[in-house]
This record gives C-alpha cells, sequence and structure tokens, in this order.
C-alpha cells in the first residue's frame, strides 16, 4: 500500500474507510477516516467521523488494526464522492 491510497481497515470496533498514511506495531494511521455504517435493508454508506461522539469530518486517526486491504473500486469512489466537496458524475 502507498501513502494516500484509500483502504479499509477492520478493528474490533467496526470497519473504517480512509487514505491510507502508514502503518508502525499494528497501528495504522489514516487521512479523512470515515466510518462504515449499515442500513436495516443491507444497504451501506458512510458516517460523518469515526464514532458517535467524536468530531465531524477528523483530519486523521491512528486505530490498532485487526486487518488493512484495498478498498473495492465501488466503495472507493463512494468514499471519494461522501469526503469531497466536487460531486462527481
Amino acid at each position: 500500500m502507498k501513502k494516500d491510497d484509500v483502504v479499509s481497515v477492520i478493528t474490533l470496533a467496526g470497519e473504517f474507510v480512509g487514505k491510507y498514511q502508514e502503518m508502525i506495531d499494528g497501528q495504522v494511521s489514516l487521512k479523512d477516516p470515515r466510518m462504515l455504517v449499515q442500513g436495516p435493508e443491507g444497504q451501506m454508506g458512510f458516517a460523518k467521523g469515526i464514532c458517535s461522539t467524536g468530531v465531524e469530518e477528523p483530519d486523521s486517526v491512528v486505530m490498532s488494526a485487526v486487518f488493512v486491504t484495498p478498498t473495492a473500486k465501488e466503495v472507493e469512489k463512494g468514499y471519494r464522492q461522501f469526503t469531497s466537496a466536487i460531486q462527481l458524475v
């Protein structure tokens, strides 16, 4: 993985998507992190942050990862639209 690749991070607290910065001793640093949320009918989306009581749209976060993997292209597209001021068509 390269810096700023969009990755999916699985933690004990849930699943997150963000731009990979670095990984040191099982701690991954993400830029523009978002928590993945699912609706009652299986739809998927992004929260405006990484936890219910945290700041909206945090710049970065460091978290313990169970594993880190490249994000699926369709999820990456949705993430980029969600975190961009410009809406892609």
